[in-house]
């Protein structure tokens, strides 16, 4: 029998809002599934040869250098970016397949703390994230990148830390949508915007090409890959495997942490909203 003294503090226990074992259930769901589904497997092998081998050798057959690198070199960072994104997307659009087949009804009605199902969800696709990444990594030697392990764990801080950016953003979208048929269109309209303003795939200032010109983007274009975030993180995902960054680190540093977390404040809370709808 609990007394009634007992009560307020089980009413107010941690548990209510935070609960290890969801976190570590649904993580553990996220990677059991990416282990299954072999097709983010074949996703993650073609996009990497169709852009860093077939893209990189082409274009780089135009280009002498970027910056003194090639331009398979270049785009290395970006085609581990690439990667990252369409795991962190395909990981949010479970969100909304959960829901349609039950799963998340299940755990919505469920006592399990939302702030723990949040991270679960976040942590879990983030995993996948950087796995995908990893795919690009192993053919660094392609590109005529040289990694050490230091280079690859600082690699991995990175791509991790951009798992959780995108993957919080794809929850945030997944909790508002209704049907699983309008996620592809509306991820779309952000993981492209994303990607190409993020100086993956042409740099933001430089020199480039034979005749060694400089390159000038439009202001407005120049202000838009400013904006995104997504432009700092691989910024710092190329220092960290080619020691060449065109931002300033300590920014890049300050953006690492502070936007990743926003976004994980922003998936819990609009994950949260799920249940006070249901």
């Amino acid at each position: 029998m609990i007394h009634g003294a007992a009560l307020p503090a089980l009413r107010y226990s941690p548990a209510r809002f935070f609960d290890a074992r969801v976190v570590l259930a649904l993580w553990r769901r996220e990677l059991l599934r990416y282990r299954r589904d072999r097709t983010q497997w074949f996703g993650g092998v073609s996009r990497t040869v169709l852009w860093l081998v077939i893209l990189g050798y082409g274009i780089g057959s135009s280009y002498t250098n970027i910056e003194g690198y090639t331009y398979t070199q270049y785009i290395l960072p970006g085609v581990v970016t690439l990667n990252i994104l369409f795991a962190s997307m395909q990981s949010a659009i479970s969100l909304v397949w959960d829901r349609e087949v039950g799963l998340m009804r299940e755990i919505l009605v469920s006592p399990a703390p939302m702030l723990s199902v949040a991270l679960g969800k976040v942590l879990g696709g983030s995993t996948v994230a950087v796995a995908q990444g990893t795919i690009a990594l192993l053919c660094a030697p392609l590109a005529g990148v040289d990694l050490s392990v230091a280079r690859v764990l600082h690699a991995w801080a990175v791509m991790f830390a951009m798992g959780i950016l995108l993957v919080s953003i794809g929850a945030v979208i997944a909790s508002r949508m209704a049907t699983f048929e309008g996620f592809g269109s509306i991820s779309n309209g952000i993981v492209l915007p994303l990607y190409f303003l993020s100086g993956a795939v042409f740099p933001i200032r430089g020199i480039v090409g034979l005749g060694g010109f400089l390159v000038d983007l439009p202001w407005w274009l120049r202000a838009l890959m400013y904006a995104n975030p997504v432009t700092y993180l691989v910024d710092l995902l190329r220092g960290a495997l080619l020691d060449f960054q065109q931002l300033p680190p300590w920014l890049d540093l300050l953006l690492v942490v502070t936007v990743p977390a926003a976004a994980g404040l922003a998936a819990v809370t609009a994950m949260s909203q799920m249940r006070r709808v249901k």
